[in-house]
């Protein structure tokens, strides 16, 4: 006879022992906390566009354009239409930039290494957004892009990057499992 351990119908038994999750530095923390305050500040810098597009200083500047354009009828519908389109690219585009923020955030807390990379691409993509600034909203502007530049910066120096490999290597041994 062999001695042989009889075959067993746990799959969750392999014989060796779990992984163990990692324990999240507390760098990653501050790097979600700081990708949901960059959230927040693009939905104040948004709530100050809103205003200033909404004002009549923005439809004369409209207005002024659409002059310079030799555009013929450049009435007040032409100016309306254009400031309406405005602000609802406007606020399209910043609802879509807070859902993207709060996932990256929630996918970094989690230790997920592509959220990581996507969220370095669009730290250095947003640094486009400090050259088209307007005061007040401005302020806000560079606390958002500061505040996402330093959270992924936190999750590419140490302890932060041990935690993405900790983590990767510990869906990998679960996938085993």
């Amino acid at each position: 006879m062999s001695n042989a351990p009889m075959p067993s119908y746990n799959p969750a038994w392999s014989g060796q022992p779990a992984a163990v999750l990692p324990q999240r530095p507390r760098q990653i923390q501050w790097a979600f906390f700081l990708i949901l305050a960059a959230a927040v500040f693009q939905v104040i810098s948004t709530a100050f566009t809103v205003v200033y597009m909404s004002s009549e200083a923005f439809r004369d500047s409209v207005a002024a354009e659409i002059a310079k354009q030799n555009v013929p009828e450049t009435g007040q519908d032409l100016v309306g239409m254009s400031v309406g389109i405005a602000l609802a690219t406007g606020v399209v585009m910043a609802v879509v930039a807070v859902i993207v923020y709060v996932a990256i955030a929630f996918l970094v807390k989690s230790g997920r290494g592509w959220a990581r990379i996507v969220g370095a691409v669009l730290a250095a993509i947003s640094i486009t957004h400090l050259f088209a600034m307007t005061m007040p909203a401005g302020i806000f502007t560079v606390l958002q892009v500061a505040s996402g530049i330093v959270a992924i910066i936190f999750c590419f120096i140490a302890p932060g990057s041990k935690y993405f490999t900790d983590m990767k290597n510990f869906r990998l041994a679960n996938k085993m499992h």
